[in-house]
């Protein structure tokens, strides 16, 4: 079947310099008007959430990096102000994805107004750490629920897509334009676009021409914080989870099951491209279970080579807690593969040097 992107591209490629078959500003108004039908699709099932009050994020300091837990500082001098964002209906009977910037603070209230401008009190009832995903549900049933793309093959680099948002307020969505530059990013958890985001349109969808949700918005950097990222809102480096991503998110997020980051439990030394050393494993972690001991160095996570500590990171990266990993470490002479639970940070003990090690200061 050919879709409007096809219909677009043969429009464009028509009116080429020097092609009198169709006028340049004909292919233009038939981009406008796909513009307006994908948006008209989706926009019903686009929302405007209000949040008041709750706690600035504190100013946290990294411990020793994503393998054992550590979390970055919110970026310098950023406050995460009390305004109107943007969510996307999950399902008719009122649960509703947005991203997880907007309850960093743990609001005290949380209001969802619909495109239909009804006005309801929103209940938060989990939360995506690794995807940086949020449910909130409404007391509502009977709501539209868009249209999301089928798998990983059919979203394309170069592709047309169009980020919508209602953090503005009023009855219109925000529609900022532009393509998919980037797959598998940030560790394989995101899409990667040149539509221009905010504040205001996190949560929101990015969507193909057809009307089909390709992905969620949200802010993504380098960091573990919720607010990494942030500072890159409105640059042209923007970030989406993709559909296939939100579907296995949302699955637990509409029971109340808050998916939260995996740890290992061990401190490493990182010495340029050798692959990693464990120097500590804590006194109660999911490595001292396994079986993981110091000194061992992590060559491969679930079949994927470990040449530095940057492929762990990358790799540990997308782990919740309460899933398992395979742990290839070299011993010595040998190579063990280990099966290892990741935990939450809450489940793993203190870090307690090696009698052969003198304890720091």
């Amino acid at each position: 079947m050919t879709t409007l992107a096809a219909l677009l591209t043969g429009l464009a490629m028509m009116a080429l310099p020097g092609n009198p078959a169709t006028d340049p500003a004909d292919a233009l108004r038939a981009e406008q008007d796909a513009f307006r039908r994908a948006v008209a699709r989706v926009a019903p099932c686009v929302v405007t959430i209000e949040t008041i009050g709750g706690t600035q994020p504190g100013r946290r300091q990294p411990t020793s990096g994503p393998a054992f837990g550590g979390r970055e500082a919110a970026p310098p001098g950023f406050i995460v102000a009390d305004g109107p964002t943007t969510g996307l209906i999950w399902s008719a009977d009122g649960l509703i994805l947005t991203s997880a910037f907007n309850f960093v603070r743990d609001p005290s209230l949380i209001t969802v107004v619909l495109s239909d401008r009804r006005r309801f009190v929103g209940e938060l009832i989990a939360r995506d750490e690794v995807r940086r995903l949020a449910m909130v549900r409404v007391p509502a049933t009977g709501l539209p629920v868009p249209q999301w793309v089928g798998d990983e093959g059919e979203v394309r680099v170069g592709q047309r897509v169009l980020a919508l948002g209602r953090g503005f307020g009023g009855p219109f969505c925000s529609i900022t334009a532009g393509i998919v530059s980037g797959l598998n990013r940030m560790s394989g958890l995101a899409i990667q676009t040149d539509a221009r985001l905010s504040p205001a349109s996190f949560g929101g969808p990015l969507i193909d021409l057809d009307g089909r949700v390709i992905g969620l918005c949200v802010p993504f950097g380098m960091g573990n914080d919720l607010l990494s990222g942030v500072e890159w809102y409105d640059s042209g480096i923007g970030f989406a989870i993709p559909a296939w991503q939100v579907r296995a998110s949302g699955t637990d997020l509409s029971t109340g099951h808050s998916l939260r980051r995996g740890m290992l439990g061990v401190v490493l030394d990182a010495k340029g491209n050798a692959p990693p050393t464990i120097r500590l494993l804590a006194d109660r972690s999911p490595a001292l279970r396994a079986g993981l001991k110091a000194g061992d160095a992590i060559v491969a996570i679930d079949g994927k080579p470990v040449t530095a500590y940057s492929d762990l990171t990358r790799l540990m990266r997308s782990r919740c807690a309460g899933q398992w990993v395979k742990v290839r470490v070299r011993r010595g002479a040998q190579e063990v593969d280990l099966e290892v639970v990741l935990a939450v940070p809450e489940d793993v003990g203190s870090l307690n040097p090696p009698a052969s090690e003198p304890a720091g200061p």
